[in-house]
């Protein structure tokens, strides 16, 4: 291995040293994901919930680990009970697609719902969409449509789409979609 190539197999595989790392995040970038992988546990475990959300893509992507969907929905659940918007939002997307999780609407719609009330986005987005369909709970078509629009408004395409989809622009057009006087009626 050449000078300066980084830890080597045997290095990593004796356990890491985390000591030598403000955080899990320096380990990662570093290339150091053993290590990583242990202090994104260790401060997981804390109480750190972007350390959880951390935790909960290793095991999504079986990075450091085996691939485990189930390990990755705990940490996600865990960032998100640590009111972290992106834990909820991953939580939710893997109920949704019901993919690597069984699929779950209802759960899906609340995270979406906490991490729309921790103010992401997107999260309020995908949530008007399916308040507007009635997917994983009541039908609620304005609330739906204006979680939506706002979504739209911070710039997130998906809602952008999902406005004209259904119509509720005046002219299928972005700008309709912020066309205030429109939205007063509906």
């Amino acid at each position: 291995m050449a000078a300066g190539a980084g830890p080597s197999l045997a290095q990593e595989t004796e356990g890491p040293d985390i000591s030598q790392y403000r955080n899990g995040g320096v380990a990662l970038r570093l290339g150091h994901i053993n290590a990583a992988f242990e202090i994104f546990t260790r401060d997981c475990e804390a109480g750190g919930a972007d350390d959880c959300y951390q935790l909960g893509d290793m095991y999504r992507r079986g990075v450091a680990t085996d691939q485990d969907f189930e390990a990755a929905g705990d940490a996600y659940q865990r960032a998100c009970d640590l009111n972290s918007a992106a834990g909820c939002m991953q939580h939710a997307n893997m109920l949704f697609q019901g993919t690597t999780l069984d699929q779950d609407y209802p759960r899906a719609r609340s995270l979406y719902t906490r991490a729309c009330d921790l103010n992401d986005p997107a999260a309020c987005g995908v949530l008007g969409n399916m308040m507007y369909v009635g997917l994983g709970g009541p039908k609620e078509r304005n609330r739906g449509a204006e979680l939506m629009r706002q979504s739209c408004l911070a710039e997130v395409e998906y809602s952008c789409d999902q406005v004209r989809r259904y119509g509720l622009s005046n002219d299928g057009s972005r700008s309709g979609v912020l066309n205030r006087e429109f939205w007063r009626g509906n």
